[in-house]
């Protein structure tokens, strides 16, 4: 189990940096939720987050990018994802979680004259994933990134991160 689930989370992140946006969406659960909080401790539900999204938000994310013209993603971004001290848990019950830590770098083309572009941003955070088994399949039910500047200001965040 535990090289099925670092593989998985290995996968996820080619596929985004590959921008391979369908692909992505089927590694996730169709109860599946993708939160990226502002507090860690507080409910999503109730308090404002960076995303929270259920699979059908994140479905409506990769239209977006992938088939309509955004001027946020005009042109689009380059991504490379890095992972490290990567631990995976066995929850029994078919159910798993992988904890680590993980940079995002993102740069999108242009030059000094067009507001974060030509530069490239890092998001740096800790990961904590949970899976569940699905007809023979591990799929992802959470997935929750920490980002280490999240009480800053976000500017532009418009890809998956």
């Amino acid at each position: 189990m535990q090289e099925t689930i670092q593989s998985l989370v290995q996968r996820e992140c080619r596929l985004l940096d590959e921008g391979r946006l369908d692909d992505w969406l089927q590694l996730y659960a169709q109860d599946a939720t993708y939160w990226v909080p502002i507090d860690e401790n507080a409910d999503p539900l109730k308090e404002s987050s960076v995303i929270f999204d259920d699979h059908l938000r994140l479905a409506m994310r990769v239209e977006q990018i992938m088939r309509q013209k955004r001027v946020s993603q005009t042109p689009g971004s380059q991504s490379m994802r890095m992972v490290s001290n990567l631990e995976v848990t066995d929850l029994g019950d078919g159910q798993a979680q992988a904890r680590y830590a993980m940079a995002v770098f993102e740069v999108r083309s242009g030059d000094w004259r067009q507001q974060g572009l030509g530069q490239t941003r890092i998001f740096p955070g800790h990961c904590t994933m949970r899976f569940r088994q699905h007809e023979g399949d591990w799929k992802i039910t959470n997935k929750t990134l920490v980002l280490l500047n999240r009480k800053q200001p976000i500017v532009g965040l418009s890809f998956i991160l």
